[in-house]
């Protein structure tokens, strides 16, 4: 039960990263404080470690398959479900990695209009790994 509860915590932080990333989105890029923009960039950090997470779990309890990078999981797990959102899921990872490792070379302004486009992709893929969570489903 163990990994039903994690999968579904990780789900439920990568909802409110998306939530949270909108909510400061909101606004105008040019009415946003510097701490808004540094707070966009953390819930994009948090959703893809929340998602990479997910990923890890669901991936060994239904298929007893453990690996080793965060795009690797998502791009097989989406692959596995259909989904068709393994590159959007991939690019979010570079994302991730640019913002944790690179940050001197991260264009706020594309952040902030890549929130705005929207997260289908991202909630469908949480949304199928519940589903197809074999502790969860019915």
């Amino acid at each position: 039960m163990g990994t039903c509860l994690s999968v579904l915590q990780r789900a439920s932080e990568a909802r409110g990263a998306i939530n949270d990333a909108l909510r400061i989105a909101s606004r105008r890029f040019e009415e946003l404080s510097d701490e808004e923009v540094w707070a966009l960039r953390y819930q994009l950090i948090v959703l893809v470690e929340a998602l990479a997470s997910m990923c890890m779990k669901f991936a060994r309890a239904a298929w007893g398959r453990v690996f080793s990078s965060y795009r690797e999981c998502l791009r097989e797990v989406d692959r596995r479900l259909g989904i068709g959102c393994g590159e959007v899921l991939a690019a979010l990872v570079g994302l991730r990695n640019l913002l944790v490792h690179r940050y001197f070379a991260v264009d706020d302004r594309r952040v902030y209009d890549a929130v705005k486009s929207d997260f289908k992709c991202v909630l469908e893929f949480i949304k199928r790994v519940e589903e197809n969570a074999p502790c969860l489903s019915s």
